[in-house]
């Protein structure tokens, strides 16, 4: 039988998949040499420098639990590449959440399958390499079926705002993050990108969701997505990313919140509060935007949700106070250019835009963008069912475009948009605000207009951690 060869280290082993406890010395001597002849037996190790991690990481094998030391790991470049199975993932974690800080030039490497991380602050430092969580070792080199859960990063970014990096970069397929804490992203780069394969990327199937994205400021120009998926030059095919239930506060970066450059995506049931930019479709066909809830709380720039490209679902969407126009307005309908490049504006077509709550914001942008470039108006699509009530009695429509080729079907107005006279009519409109704190139709018999009478907006407390508190991070 093959020897399993074992660091030698200052090391506590212990026992149990969700906490520690004593075990006698004798019976812990028992376990060990068990371990040794059994070679589906799972370890558990306590390290405390980066030289014990280094020589531990080489050996992990299913259901096999890495604890890192309470303290501080400066300047540590972990590298996590091992090999789990569904019913026994590879764990990486802190011995206590919130207690074990990642700083200096610091950053995480998976690489493997069915791995698991939780539990790990990055704070008072900045990433040692382009990406500072990855799913990725090196080119060709990932991670698929993992996750990394409860992490931290807090105001993490490089000292020159130009020199830029990813904080979370999904590379491989079926992967997962969730309930974990990012804030204070000052430098370029996206705060967590799904980066596809090349030249035929296959559907990538992540999960994001219960995460709370807190304040990032304004970078002044392109590059500062909170949440990026795919990129122009790969978009024309399917990511199936799901990204749900997340809390995004204060995120300001660029006037794409969540950026979508691929196919076949899922944005539901996120919390967008004061934050300057949209949910924006930018590549990519048959994406789904539903059951959101986009409180602009009057900040200038806030936005909703733009439009571009074919054969998307704007669905049960709850969008108020927003005071962005044209790209930034509440709901933006582009137009497009005719045989655009990749990175270009292919136009609006068989879209569906109902049921959505538009209330008190500045405009719904029909024909955004439109000019010499774009000249191209949405065709085969359908707004219906939607509740538009204005901002002080004034209709928030704008139309610069050709509108035939949008039906315009039994929407409920409180006032009559000139433009589009023809196809909708005003009719007075009373509001009220429910138990989830969104308002509707004071009728109950309207209840067939604008988003669902049963969305339950993600609570703040419902996503992130609740052990980590910072005087840096705006809660």
């Amino acid at each position: 039988m093959r020897k399993r060869k074992y660091p030698q280290m200052s090391r506590v082993q212990r026992f149990g998949t969700e906490g520690f406890f004593a075990v006698p010395k004798a019976v812990a001597t028992f376990l060990m040499l068990a371990s040794c002849v059994s070679p589906t037996a799972s370890r558990e190790y306590l390290v405390h420098n980066m030289p014990e991690y280094e020589k531990l990481a080489a050996t992990l094998a299913p259901g096999d639990i890495v604890t890192l030391a309470n303290g501080d790991w400066k300047n540590a470049e972990l590298i996590f590449e091992a090999h789990g199975t569904a019913a026994k993932p590879v764990t990486l974690r802190a011995q206590t959440k919130g207690a074990v800080i990642l700083s200096g030039r610091s950053n995480l490497r998976l690489a493997g399958e069915y791995l698991v991380v939780s539990g790990l602050v990055f704070r008072n430092g900045y990433s040692a390499d382009s990406d500072l969580i990855s799913f990725r070792r090196k080119q060709g080199v990932v991670a698929s079926n993992s996750r990394v859960t409860e992490i931290v990063i807090d105001n993490f970014s490089q000292p020159d705002p130009e020199e830029g990096e990813n904080w979370i970069a999904l590379y491989g397929h079926d992967n997962r993050v969730d309930h974990s804490h990012i804030v204070g992203k000052a430098s370029r780069g996206v705060t967590l990108a799904v980066i596809r394969d090349d030249p035929q990327p296959m559907p990538d199937r992540h999960r994001i969701d219960h995460n709370y994205f807190g304040h990032r400021p304004p970078l002044g120009s392109n590059g500062g997505e909170t949440i990026r998926v795919g990129t122009s030059d790969l978009s024309r095919s399917d990511s199936k990313t799901v990204i749900e239930e997340n809390y995004f506060e204060e995120c300001d970066g660029e006037a794409e919140i969540i950026s979508i450059k691929s196919g076949g995506n899922i944005i539901r049931r996120n919390v967008i509060v004061a934050s300057q930019g949209s949910i924006v479709l930018r590549h990519g066909d048959g994406n789904v935007v539903e059951r959101n809830v986009i409180l602009g709380k009057g900040k200038p720039e806030t936005g909703g949700i733009r439009i571009i490209n074919a054969r998307h679902i704007v669905r049960d969407n709850y969008i108020e106070g927003v005071t962005g126009t044209d790209f930034y307005a509440a709901i933006a309908i582009m137009n497009g250019a005719k045989n655009p490049p990749l990175n270009g504006y292919s136009p609006v077509t068989d879209t569906l835009i109902e049921r959505n709550s538009i209330i008190d914001s500045a405009q719904v942008a029909i024909g955004a963008g439109a000019g010499d470039k774009r000249g191209v108006s949405p065709t085969r699509t359908t707004f219906t069912h939607n509740l538009v009530v204005g901002k002080d009695g004034v209709s928030p429509f704008t139309v610069g475009t050709e509108t035939a080729g949008i039906a315009f079907i039994d929407n409920r107005l409180s006032e009559a948009p000139a433009d589009l006279a023809a196809t909708m009519a005003a009719k007075p409109v009373t509001l009220a605000r429910a138990a989830n704190g969104l308002l509707y139709l004071a009728d109950a018999a309207d209840k067939s207009f604008g988003a669902p009478r049963d969305l339950a907006p993600v609570a703040r407390s419902e996503v992130g951690v609740s052990w980590y508190k910072s005087a840096a991070a705006k809660n």
